[in-house]
C-alpha cells in the first residue's frame, strides 16, 4: 500500500469519479457508442447494438475498447470513442448532487489546500456537469479541461505541474476511475493515482483501488 505522507496537490477526474455509474449513464454512453459504429461502417443503428452488444454484453464480455477493436476500428481511434462517449454523452440530467462527496472536497482543500480538477471533457460541458452535481467550480484550485490539454498525451498533466513549479512530482496525487488515462498516463509522469469507483480491482494496476470515491476518506483524511 502507497501512503500518501507526501501529498500536497490533488487532483480529480470529473467523468465518473465524481458521480458514479449508473445504468442511464451506461445507457446515454453506450448509445453515442452505437452512433459511432454505425457512421464508421455505414449501418442502422440497431445493427450497431447488436454488433457491439455481442461481444460487450453478451458472447466474449470483451472491453469497450477490445470491443470496437474487433468491429474494426484501429485500436488508438476505439480508446477514443470509449474517452469521447463517457466526456460527450448527454448524460447531464442524470446527474445528482452527493453533499457527502461536497463535504469531502472541501475537506480534502482544507488539509492539502489545492484541489485540482483535470478531465477529458470540454469547459462547457465539464461546467454543466458541476453544475448538476451542486459543485461550485470554486472548490477547485485550477480547472483544467479538454479545451486545455489532454491527459492521453500528457500536456494536461504537464500544464499541471506548471501551476506549481515548486513542487515535486511525488506531492502530487491523480483521483479517476480509469485505468488508462488515470493510472498508466499520470504514472509515466511520477504521479500517484487513486483509482475510485470500480467493482472489481485490476490484479496489474499498483494503486489504491476503491469501490467507492467516499473510501478516500480513510488514506486522505
Amino acid at each position: 500500500m502507497k501512503d500518501f505522507n507526501e501529498i500536497k496537490i490533488i487532483g480529480f477526474d470529473l467523468d465518473q469519479t465524481l458521480y458514479p455509474k449508473s445504468p442511464e449513464i451506461d445507457d446515454a454512453i453506450q448509445t453515442y457508442i452505437y452512433d459511432q459504429i454505425a457512421k464508421n461502417f455505414k449501418m442502422d443503428k440497431e445493427t450497431a447494438r447488436k454488433k457491439f452488444d455481442g461481444l460487450y454484453k453478451k458472447g466474449k464480455g470483451l472491453s469497450g475498447s477490445k470491443s470496437l477493436v474487433v468491429l474494426g476500428f484501429p485500436i488508438e481511434r476505439a480508446g477514443e470513442i470509449i474517452q469521447e462517449a463517457l466526456e460527450n454523452a448527454p448524460i447531464a440530467k442524470f446527474l445528482k448532487p452527493n453533499k457527502k462527496v461536497l463535504d469531502l472536497l472541501n475537506n480534502l482543500k482544507t488539509k492539502y489546500k489545492f484541489i485540482d480538477l483535470i478531465t477529458g471533457s470540454n469547459k462547457s460541458n465539464a461546467t454543466i456537469k458541476l453544475e448538476k452535481l451542486e459543485i461550485p467550480k470554486q472548490t477547485f484550485s485550477n480547472v483544467i479541461t479538454a479545451d486545455n490539454g489532454s491527459k492521453s498525451d500528457l500536456s494536461a498533466f504537464n500544464l499541471w505541474f506548471s501551476f506549481y513549479s515548486d513542487y515535486k512530482t511525488e506531492n502530487f496525487l491523480y483521483i479517476g476511475d480509469r485505468v488508462s488515462s488515470d493510472y498508466e498516463q499520470p504514472r509515466k509522469l511520477g504521479i500517484q493515482s487513486i483509482l475510485v469507483n470500480l467493482k472489481t480491482p485490476d490484479s496489474n494496476v499498483e494503486c489504491l483501488q476503491l469501490n467507492n470515491l467516499l473510501d478516500i476518506e480513510k488514506y486522505l483524511l
